[in-house]
């Protein structure tokens, strides 16, 4: 299997796994700087010509009377009106 194909089915795994890059690049015997590099090259790729992700949520409808407000390193601030702990979480994980 070609390097991309296989860095591409780690990160899709990794997404999925609810574990750090570190935890999840020393349980597959990869390092963490190599792994680091291939999840922000295949982020980069995918991403919208704007900027954005498209993110799905698993939940059918959002839970209610419920706010959240995550601030990443950057300064980016998303204000939650509702929210799905499912989407939190991805969002927390996303940066």
């Amino acid at each position: 299997m070609k390097i991309r194909e296989e860095m591409t089915r780690l990160v899709r795994e990794y997404e999925t796994s609810g574990q750090t890059q570190k935890l999840f690049s020393e349980s597959r015997g990869i390092g963490f700087h190599k792994f680091n590099y291939w999840y922000r090259k295949l982020k980069r790729e995918t991403a919208a010509p704007d900027g954005f992700h498209k993110i799905e949520s698993s939940v059918s409808r959002p839970v209610r009377d419920c706010r959240a407000e995550l601030v990443y390193p950057n300064g980016v601030v998303l204000r939650l009106e509702s929210t799905d702990p499912d989407l939190v979480s991805h969002l927390v994980r996303f940066y």
